[in-house]
Protein backbone atom coordinates (compact mmCIF):
# COMPACT_ATOMS: atom_id res chain seq x y z
CA UNK A 1 0.00 0.00 0.00
CA UNK A 2 2.75 2.29 0.32
CA UNK A 3 4.46 1.57 -2.78
CA UNK A 4 0.91 2.34 -4.19
CA UNK A 5 0.50 5.61 -2.88
CA UNK A 6 4.39 6.48 -3.20
CA UNK A 7 3.70 6.00 -7.14
CA UNK A 8 0.47 7.97 -7.05
CA UNK A 9 2.04 11.04 -5.52
CA UNK A 10 5.06 10.60 -8.23
CA UNK A 11 1.87 10.74 -11.02
CA UNK A 12 0.18 13.93 -9.35
CA UNK A 13 3.91 15.99 -8.64
CA UNK A 14 4.65 14.97 -12.63
CA UNK A 15 1.14 15.66 -14.23
CA UNK A 16 0.01 18.47 -11.86
CA UNK A 17 -0.02 20.98 -14.70
CA UNK A 18 -1.10 18.77 -17.22
CA UNK A 19 -4.01 20.18 -19.50
CA UNK A 20 -5.05 16.21 -20.43
CA UNK A 21 -4.97 15.68 -16.48
CA UNK A 22 -7.49 18.65 -16.36
CA UNK A 23 -9.40 17.23 -18.54
CA UNK A 24 -9.87 13.77 -17.21
CA UNK A 25 -10.65 15.01 -13.55
CA UNK A 26 -12.20 17.97 -14.01
CA UNK A 27 -9.58 20.21 -12.23
CA UNK A 28 -10.26 17.38 -9.70
CA UNK A 29 -7.42 15.99 -7.54
CA UNK A 30 -9.17 13.72 -5.56
CA UNK A 31 -10.68 12.76 -9.05
CA UNK A 32 -6.80 12.81 -10.07
CA UNK A 33 -5.46 10.47 -7.34
CA UNK A 34 -8.47 8.00 -7.67
CA UNK A 35 -7.65 7.50 -11.47
CA UNK A 36 -4.28 7.23 -10.74
CA UNK A 37 -4.70 4.72 -7.65
CA UNK A 38 -7.28 2.42 -9.74
CA UNK A 39 -4.84 2.08 -12.52
CA UNK A 40 -1.93 1.46 -10.38
CA UNK A 41 -4.02 -1.39 -8.78
CA UNK A 42 -5.27 -2.80 -11.82
CA UNK A 43 -1.60 -3.19 -13.36
CA UNK A 44 -0.53 -4.35 -10.49
CA UNK A 45 -3.40 -7.38 -10.94
CA UNK A 46 -3.44 -7.32 -14.64
CA UNK A 47 0.14 -6.38 -16.06
CA UNK A 48 3.43 -4.88 -14.45
CA UNK A 49 4.08 -1.77 -12.52
CA UNK A 50 7.95 -0.68 -12.25
CA UNK A 51 8.82 1.59 -9.59
CA UNK A 52 12.04 3.85 -10.17
CA UNK A 53 14.68 4.79 -7.57
CA UNK A 54 16.91 7.29 -6.85
CA UNK A 55 18.89 7.24 -3.42
CA UNK A 56 17.08 4.53 -2.02
CA UNK A 57 13.62 6.58 -2.96
CA UNK A 58 11.43 5.76 -5.34
CA UNK A 59 11.19 8.40 -7.58
CA UNK A 60 9.60 7.16 -11.27
CA UNK A 61 6.81 4.52 -12.06
CA UNK A 62 5.61 3.12 -15.22
CA UNK A 63 2.66 1.08 -15.45
CA UNK A 64 1.48 -1.65 -17.87
CA UNK A 65 -1.72 -3.95 -18.64
CA UNK A 66 -0.82 -7.08 -20.35
CA UNK A 67 -1.73 -8.35 -23.39
CA UNK A 68 -5.24 -9.65 -23.36
CA UNK A 69 -6.50 -7.55 -20.17
CA UNK A 70 -7.67 -4.14 -21.60
CA UNK A 71 -8.42 -2.57 -18.89
CA UNK A 72 -10.33 1.53 -18.62
CA UNK A 73 -10.95 3.07 -15.14
CA UNK A 74 -14.12 5.28 -17.10
CA UNK A 75 -15.75 2.10 -17.79
CA UNK A 76 -16.12 1.33 -13.85
CA UNK A 77 -19.32 2.31 -12.68
CA UNK A 78 -18.57 3.12 -9.45
CA UNK A 79 -16.10 5.68 -10.91
CA UNK A 80 -18.25 7.54 -12.89
CA UNK A 81 -21.29 7.78 -10.40
CA UNK A 82 -18.56 10.00 -8.19
CA UNK A 83 -18.47 12.35 -11.16
CA UNK A 84 -19.74 15.55 -11.77
CA UNK A 85 -22.79 15.47 -14.74
CA UNK A 86 -20.75 17.42 -16.73
CA UNK A 87 -17.74 15.40 -16.45
CA UNK A 88 -19.92 11.73 -16.74
CA UNK A 89 -21.44 13.10 -20.03
CA UNK A 90 -18.07 14.23 -21.28
CA UNK A 91 -16.82 10.84 -20.91
CA UNK A 92 -19.49 9.12 -22.64
CA UNK A 93 -20.47 11.77 -25.45
CA UNK A 94 -16.75 12.78 -26.37
CA UNK A 95 -13.70 11.06 -24.85
CA UNK A 96 -14.41 7.69 -25.26
CA UNK A 97 -16.18 8.23 -29.09
CA UNK A 98 -12.94 10.21 -29.64
CA UNK A 99 -10.49 7.43 -28.22
CA UNK A 100 -12.20 4.57 -30.54
CA UNK A 101 -11.34 6.91 -33.36
CA UNK A 102 -8.03 7.15 -32.49
CA UNK A 103 -7.29 3.65 -32.62
CA UNK A 104 -9.56 2.13 -35.51
CA UNK A 105 -7.11 5.41 -37.60
CA UNK A 106 -4.54 3.92 -35.89
CA UNK A 107 -4.85 0.30 -36.73
CA UNK A 108 -6.66 -1.68 -39.10
CA UNK A 109 -7.69 -4.05 -36.24
CA UNK A 110 -8.94 -1.18 -34.35
CA UNK A 111 -8.80 -1.39 -30.55
CA UNK A 112 -8.25 -5.07 -30.74
CA UNK A 113 -4.59 -3.95 -31.24
CA UNK A 114 -4.43 -2.42 -28.17
CA UNK A 115 -5.87 -5.35 -26.17
CA UNK A 116 -3.29 -7.83 -27.84
CA UNK A 117 -0.13 -5.46 -26.77
CA UNK A 118 1.58 -4.21 -23.86
CA UNK A 119 -0.54 -0.98 -23.03
CA UNK A 120 1.64 1.86 -21.40
CA UNK A 121 -0.78 3.37 -19.38
CA UNK A 122 1.23 5.34 -17.33
CA UNK A 123 5.24 6.74 -17.19
CA UNK A 124 6.10 9.65 -14.85
CA UNK A 125 9.23 11.00 -12.69
CA UNK A 126 9.38 13.02 -10.13
CA UNK A 127 9.90 17.03 -11.90
CA UNK A 128 12.94 17.19 -8.88
CA UNK A 129 14.12 14.05 -10.42
CA UNK A 130 13.91 14.35 -14.10
CA UNK A 131 16.35 14.51 -16.58
CA UNK A 132 18.80 11.98 -14.58
CA UNK A 133 18.09 9.02 -16.73
CA UNK A 134 15.42 7.36 -14.52
CA UNK A 135 12.78 7.67 -17.58
CA UNK A 136 15.39 6.29 -19.65
CA UNK A 137 15.55 3.33 -17.10
CA UNK A 138 11.99 2.37 -16.69
CA UNK A 139 11.55 2.27 -20.96
CA UNK A 140 14.44 0.19 -21.18
CA UNK A 141 13.18 -2.67 -18.61
CA UNK A 142 9.61 -2.15 -20.14
CA UNK A 143 10.33 -2.76 -23.86
CA UNK A 144 12.91 -5.86 -22.54
CA UNK A 145 9.88 -7.30 -21.07
CA UNK A 146 8.08 -6.79 -23.95
CA UNK A 147 11.07 -8.25 -26.73
CA UNK A 148 11.42 -11.28 -24.28
CA UNK A 149 7.84 -12.23 -25.80
CA UNK A 150 8.28 -10.75 -28.86
CA UNK A 151 5.38 -8.71 -27.86
CA UNK A 152 4.41 -5.19 -29.17
CA UNK A 153 4.30 -2.22 -26.86
CA UNK A 154 1.01 0.58 -27.14
CA UNK A 155 1.08 3.94 -25.49
CA UNK A 156 -1.20 6.68 -25.53
CA UNK A 157 0.37 10.38 -25.29
CA UNK A 158 -0.08 14.22 -24.90
CA UNK A 159 2.74 15.82 -24.92
CA UNK A 160 4.51 16.36 -28.60
CA UNK A 161 7.72 15.97 -26.69
CA UNK A 162 6.90 12.55 -25.42
CA UNK A 163 6.09 11.78 -28.60
CA UNK A 164 9.61 12.58 -30.04
CA UNK A 165 11.29 11.46 -26.75
CA UNK A 166 9.43 7.54 -27.11
CA UNK A 167 11.27 7.65 -30.96
CA UNK A 168 14.27 6.49 -29.12
CA UNK A 169 13.46 3.81 -27.86
CA UNK A 170 11.54 2.09 -30.89
CA UNK A 171 8.49 3.68 -30.83
CA UNK A 172 6.39 4.86 -33.84
CA UNK A 173 3.68 7.56 -34.17
CA UNK A 174 0.23 5.89 -35.60
CA UNK A 175 -2.31 8.74 -34.79
CA UNK A 176 -3.35 11.26 -33.22
CA UNK A 177 -7.14 13.24 -32.14
CA UNK A 178 -7.66 16.27 -30.70
CA UNK A 179 -9.84 16.11 -27.52
CA UNK A 180 -11.63 19.08 -26.29
CA UNK A 181 -12.70 20.05 -22.58
CA UNK A 182 -15.02 22.76 -20.17
CA UNK A 183 -11.97 22.20 -17.42
CA UNK A 184 -8.58 22.80 -19.77
CA UNK A 185 -7.85 24.62 -23.18
CA UNK A 186 -8.40 20.43 -24.93
CA UNK A 187 -5.06 18.66 -25.65
CA UNK A 188 -3.69 16.12 -28.19
CA UNK A 189 -3.81 12.42 -27.97
CA UNK A 190 -0.63 10.68 -29.80
CA UNK A 191 -1.01 7.01 -30.09
CA UNK A 192 2.55 5.23 -30.48
CA UNK A 193 3.15 1.36 -30.83
CA UNK A 194 6.97 -0.28 -30.55
CA UNK A 195 6.99 -3.30 -32.28
CA UNK A 196 9.04 -5.89 -30.50
CA UNK A 197 13.09 -5.77 -31.15
CA UNK A 198 15.57 -8.38 -30.55
CA UNK A 199 17.66 -5.57 -28.85
CA UNK A 200 16.37 -3.05 -26.43
CA UNK A 201 17.41 0.38 -25.66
Amino acid sequence: EDDIERAVQILHDAFKDDVGTASYSGGSARVQRDIYRRTITACLTRGQVYLGFLDDEPQGVAALIEPGADWAFYEHEDFTRTLSSYLEEWYAYHYIPTYQELYRSAFSAGERARRDAWNLKFLAVSPDHQRKGLGRELVRTLCGKADAGRERVTADVKNPRSVQWLRRFGFTHRGVKNFTSRDSAGFPLWCVVREPSSTSG
